[in-house]
């Protein structure tokens, strides 16, 4: 019975901690509309210019082989 309530008390501890992860980044995505609506969150590597990388490193020594 006790290992019972121990796995209950964990998996009500999990919810518990998703709804707060839900809360907190629901909250951040309001003020990201609200307050700045044209920033972006810095990508270190973003799609574009790893693209740019790719056309232009990459491609012009595939060419050349």
């Amino acid at each position: 019975m006790n290992i019972l309530i121990f796995s209950v008390k964990v998996l009500m501890l999990l919810g518990v901690i998703l709804i707060i992860g839900v809360l907190f980044f629901s909250y951040l995505k309001y003020l990201k509309k609200t307050r700045y609506p044209n920033w972006k969150f810095p990508d270190y590597v973003s799609v574009g210019y790893a693209e740019y990388l790719y056309n232009k490193y990459i491609k012009r020594t595939i060419k050349k082989s």
